[in-house]
Order: C-alpha cells, then sequence, then structure tokens
C-alpha cells in the first residue's frame, strides 16, 4: 500500500466549500418559499376583505313604527332636518303635506303612540324645548318666497305662539329661505335656501337670533361625499362617498384625513352616528344596517321591500336618531313622475343583538 499524507487545512478547506455552497443553496430555497408564503398570504387577506365586503351581512330586524301611510303624504313639504326629536327623546316633530287634505302641516308623533297628532299648519319645526318648538309659517297665500313668512315659537301645553327672531328677517337672503335648523347649542339658525335634495343638505347661511350672519355651512357634495355624521366626541366621521364607476362606499375617517377604513359599499345613500358612539346607521336602497364601529360588524335591522326588484323605486333617503340613541327614524323617499312621497318610520333600535 503507498502511503497517502494527510493534510488537515486542505481538508478543512474543501469541507468548507461543500458546507458554504450547500448554506447558500438552501438559504435561497428558504427565500424562495417564504415570498411565495407571504404572498398566499397577502392574497388571503385581500380575498378575506373583499369578501367581507361582498357577504351579505347578517339580519336582524327590530320593532319599528309607520307613522306615515304610503301614498298619503306628498314630498313637497319636506325639509331638513326631516325629523326634529325632543331633547328628552319621547316624541318628535315633522312637517308634510297631506293630499288628501291640501295642506302643509306639523305634526308630533309620542313614542310608543298609533296616531300622529296634528299640531298646525306650517313647516320645517324644531324643538327647543320638551314643550317648545320654532317654525316657520307661511304667508295667507301659501308661498315661502315671500317677506311676509315668519319664524314662530310654540307652546305645545297652551297652544300660545309668537314671533321668534324677528330680526333674521333683516336678512338679505330672506326672501328665498325654504327652511331652518335651530341649534341649541349655539343658539342660532341655520337657513336653507334651496328644496329639498336626494341627498342631506344642512343649509347655507347660520345666523344668531339678533339677525348677525355668523357663518356659511358648506355641503360636501363636491367633494364626492353624499352624507356624513360626525361621531361624538368628534374624532372621526364616517362618511358616504361616491366615486364616478365605482360603487358608493361607507368610511370611518380620522379628522384631517382624506380616506378612512371601508365598512361597507353598494347602493348606500344616507348615514347616521348614534349620540352614544356605539352604532353607525346606513341607508342602502329599502333598507337600514347597523354598523357597529369597533369592529365594522354589520346587521341589516329594517327592510322595507326587496333591494333587488327592478321596480322598487323607493329608498332610505335620511336617518335620524333620538338623543338617547334607543330610536331611529327613517325617511323613506319615493320619486314618480306624478309627485314625490314620502313614507316615516321609526325603529327600536334598543334591543339589537350582534351575533358574534
Amino acid at each position: 500500500m503507498s502511503e497517502q499524507s494527510f493534510n488537515p487545512a486542505s481538508l478543512w478547506a474543501s469541507n468548507r466549500h461543500k458546507f458554504t455552497g450547500q448554506t447558500v443553496e438552501a438559504l435561497e430555497v428558504n427565500a424562495r418559499r417564504i415570498v411565495i408564503i407571504l404572498i398566499i398570504i397577502a392574497v388571503l387577506i385581500a380575498g378575506g376583505v373583499l369578501l367581507s365586503r361582498a357577504r351579505a351581512p347578517e339580519t336582524w330586524l327590530v320593532p319599528a313604527w309607520q307613522l306615515t301611510p304610503a301614498g298619503r303624504y306628498s314630498g313637497i313639504a319636506l325639509t331638513d332636518p326631516f325629523v326634529s326629536w325632543a331633547p328628552d327623546g319621547r316624541s318628535l316633530l315633522f312637517s308634510a303635506s297631506d293630499i288628501k287634505l291640501r295642506r302643509d302641516a306639523v305634526y308630533q308623533w309620542n313614542v310608543g303612540e298609533k296616531k300622529l297628532q296634528y299640531i298646525c299648519n306650517g313647516t320645517s319645526p324644531n324643538y327647543i324645548s320638551n314643550d317648545e318648538f320654532v317654525y316657520l309659517k307661511k304667508n295667507i297665500f301659501g308661498s315661502f318666497f315671500d317677506k311676509d313668512k315668519t319664524l314662530i315659537l310654540r307652546n305645545l301645553s297652551t297652544g300660545e305662539e309668537r314671533e321668534f327672531a324677528p330680526a333674521i328677517k333683516k336678512s338679505q337672503f330672506w326672501n328665498e329661505v325654504t327652511a331652518f335648523t335651530y341649534s341649541p347649542a349655539r343658539r342660532s339658525l341655520i337657513l336653507r335656501l334651496v328644496e329639498f335634495t336626494r341627498y342631506y343638505n344642512p343649509g347655507t347661511e347660520e345666523y344668531d337670533l339678533s339677525g348677525r350672519r355668523i357663518g356659511e355651512i358648506k355641503t360636501r357634495l363636491s367633494e364626492g361625499i353624499v352624507d356624513w355624521s360626525n361621531a361624538p366626541d368628534g374624532r372621526c366621521a364616517a362618511l358616504v362617498e361616491e366615486k364616478e364607476g365605482a360603487p358608493l362606499t361607507l368610511q370611518v375617517i380620522d379628522k384631517g384625513k382624506s380616506r378612512g377604513r371601508v365598512l361597507a359599499e353598494g347602493q348606500l345613500s344616507c348615514v347616521a352616528w348614534s349620540p352614544d358612539g356605539k352604532t353607525i346607521a346606513v341607508g342602502e336602497s329599502v333598507t337600514v344596517s347597523a354598523v357597529r364601529p369597533s369592529d365594522g360588524k354589520r346587521l341589516i335591522v329594517a327592510r322595507f321591500g326587496d333591494p333587488n326588484d327592478p321596480n322598487e323605486q323607493r329608498y332610505v333617503c335620511r336617518l335620524s336618531w333620538s338623543p338617547d340613541s334607543r330610536l331611529l327614524a327613517v325617511l323613506l323617499y319615493t320619486p314618480m313622475q306624478t309627485g314625490d312621497y314620502l313614507e316615516t318610520y321609526v325603529l327600536d333600535m334598543s334591543n339589537i343583538r350582534w351575533k358574534e
């Protein structure tokens, strides 16, 4: 046998080369596997988000009162806000044009009652206390486009009336005023100068009770925002946004941001954040959904028809929470060639059962 010399350094170098090559190759394989796994995870997440939006929400229909029968009241006398809740949440006021009696009148509904109570002729009622409200009284010819229309303060218990904030008539826009909103917190009046529209329009000019102009209210329709509702703490807002060629989206957006978290999309029309901050109500076609802002969970709480019916013309147009967040007023609007009609409902939202 020939004797071979043993060189430890040479053997180590040879093994090191083999080991290094195998390690690099293994690392490359593992890296490719990690990238593939990450791509799969990203696709699953994106698919889950899209699926969660596309999946029909669960249903928990709540008790409801129908305040106005179908086809009885015209949309001519509609104003924003479409209802005014009493501060204690035990009643609401609204104005409507009764087709049968041919009058624009203010009505009161006490929670739980089966009938409306006629209060007076007029429109745009706004509670200022549990027993008093302000409304817009027409002139003797029944027109709002006249300097003789007047803001009236009425006591519900006694029926007594007196003119309210007479100095407001000095406004250069008074002749064009069609409705108004009273703000108890600011003790101000927001004057509306246009007719009722499909999407919410709060008004344009704000005045104090002495008749002095103190601000301007701008619509956000030019931004593609058809309705919005601020959270009670003011840190964020829920909004319905419209973009050309895309479905409308419901978003929760932080103050000062241009985009937010998308919670729903579809034929959305209106949104209202509850005063207690726990629920966002959204109108879509002929349904109303409750959305939990903490996790985006959504429940259909009212269905007034078949949203898939191509002949269905009605749609949920406005939403308004009671001050205690227990009740939700809903305006269902019916556009017709012969005239627009309204149906007003109140939903009992006090016992929603979220399915976990």
